[in-house]
């Protein structure tokens, strides 16, 4: 049987289930971490732009979580490489097994992952998916073991959408939690009452608990390693996670505004570093406002050499100097 023939049996047997449907089912949430069900619906696959629109009426269309669930069918056995273009987050687990783990704040960025599948099998598929900032994106995507990589495409694969024919959504009856049984007490003869020869224990004082603190705590989202180019104000790429992190918390506190410090070292010319430092905070206020935080919230200012971190007893320099640092103001 070749594989065409194949995957046309597998297909038509699915629709022989009862209520089995193409698919996956799509739960829809407000918040960032599904916090309020909106809505479900089955969707036939996973590929979705939003455009500063959110998926349906009753979410925020730039803040919102979804989580579909089903099942997939492997027309191959073999090697599969899942992959994910995404914009915010994303989590991707194929038959128990998370394969895709991309969950923080991304620019339309491409992750992957594989597996390995067997013909003809059925495997439980979930993919959670976040946007917290600005428009989303979602496409679900994977390469057969049968389909040789395309050297000169993207990253050298021949990763293609998931296509409905492969999704199975959940049948009805998988979504009927059983009910409890109902256990009648047995019936029991009444007992005289006993003399209670023990003394009473005296109970213990309850201990206060502290309040839990807040998961989303201003310190976790102060960034700790602004990296520039040497002796210039261009931010190295390995700067901007923990620039979105904090471009989201402010877009979560309104009420916050925010002060950009650039400082530097010793070395050099005091008046370029005055002007570096400069440079330096105002390209991370830049940063911030093109991530939609206004202008008027960020403010930037540089020292120069006249503020360090740390002096050294021996006159000598000190790495830590050199630094931007973040002040928040309400």
């Amino acid at each position: 049987m070749t594989i065409k023939t194949f995957l046309l049996a597998a297909t038509c047997g699915l629709l022989t289930h009862a209520h089995a449907q193409t698919g996956l089912k799509g739960e829809y949430f407000s918040g960032q971490n599904f916090e309020q069900h909106v809505h479900t619906r089955i969707d036939p696959q996973i590929n979705f732009i939003w455009d500063n629109v959110p998926p349906m009426n009753g979410l925020d269309p730039h803040v919102f979580s979804i989580r579909w669930t089903g099942s997939i069918i492997a027309p191959e056995t073999g090697i599969y490489r899942f992959s994910a273009h995404v914009d915010d987050g994303i989590r991707v687990y194929v038959a128990g097994k998370r394969v895709l783990d991309a969950w923080e704040l991304h620019d339309s960025e491409q992750f992957s992952g594989e597996i390995q599948l067997n013909a003809g099998s059925q495997y439980a598929l979930k993919v959670e998916y976040f946007n917290a900032m600005f428009e989303g994106e979602i496409q679900l995507r994977w390469q057969l073991p049968s389909e040789a990589p395309v050297f000169g495409g993207l990253l050298g694969y021949n990763d293609h959408a998931v296509e409905s024919r492969y999704l199975i959504a959940p049948t009805e009856q998988e979504n009927i939690k059983p009910k409890p049984a109902i256990v009648k007490p047995p019936v029991s003869k009444p007992v005289a009452p006993q003399k209670n020869t023990t003394k009473p224990t005296a109970e213990k004082p309850v201990k206060k608990v502290p309040a839990a603190i807040a998961a989303d705590t201003l310190e976790k989202y102060i960034p700790k390693n602004i990296l520039f180019v040497k002796s210039k104000s261009i931010m190295l790429p390995a700067s901007t996670l923990e620039l979105d992190n904090l471009a989201g918390y402010l877009m979560r506190n309104p009420n916050y505004s925010l002060l950009v410090e650039g400082h530097t070292d010793q070395v050099g010319n005091a008046s370029k570093n005055q002007i570096l430092s400069e440079e330096r905070a105002q390209a991370v206020a830049n940063y911030l406002s093109a991530k939609g935080i206004a202008a008027a919230r960020v403010s930037a200012v540089g020292y120069g050499d006249t503020r360090p971190l740390v002096r050294e007893p021996d006159g000598g320099l000190n790495p830590k100097n050199r630094r931007v640092a973040f002040l928040i103001q309400e």
